[in-house]
């Protein structure tokens, strides 16, 4: 596996959640605070790529990939997020096409 990467079936929960914490378990804001942006900044700082696989998960909430995904992109910029970040998945184009979406503000 890369140097950077996220699996989030593995690393984080086969049944991402919601959006906030206070609304439930595996939510977007408590993947983006304690996986995805720190593992991110790691990635950018040593000049590296973060590699998030998406299969071994159930489902993908909306609102957990724009908390998570979509603020990322807000806080960093899209272009960055975009230059550093590498999707790999069979099953889950869609969320991709979605994630990019958000990334880029296409709604």
């Amino acid at each position: 596996m890369e140097k950077y990467a996220i699996e989030i079936a593995h690393d984080f929960s086969d049944k991402p959640g919601g959006r906030f914490q206070k609304l439930g378990p595996n939510s977007g804001e408590e993947f983006y605070q304690k996986l995805l942006l720190p593992r991110y900044e790691a990635a950018v700082a040593d000049h590296e790529k973060l590699y998030v696989y998406l299969d071994g998960a159930k489902s993908y909430p909306n609102s957990f990939l724009d908390q998570s995904f979509g603020i990322l992109a807000r806080t960093k910029s899209a272009q960055e997020v975009c230059s550093n970040i590498v999707f790999r998945t069979e099953l889950f184009q869609w969320v991709v096409k979605y994630i990019n979406d958000e990334i880029w503000f296409k709604k």
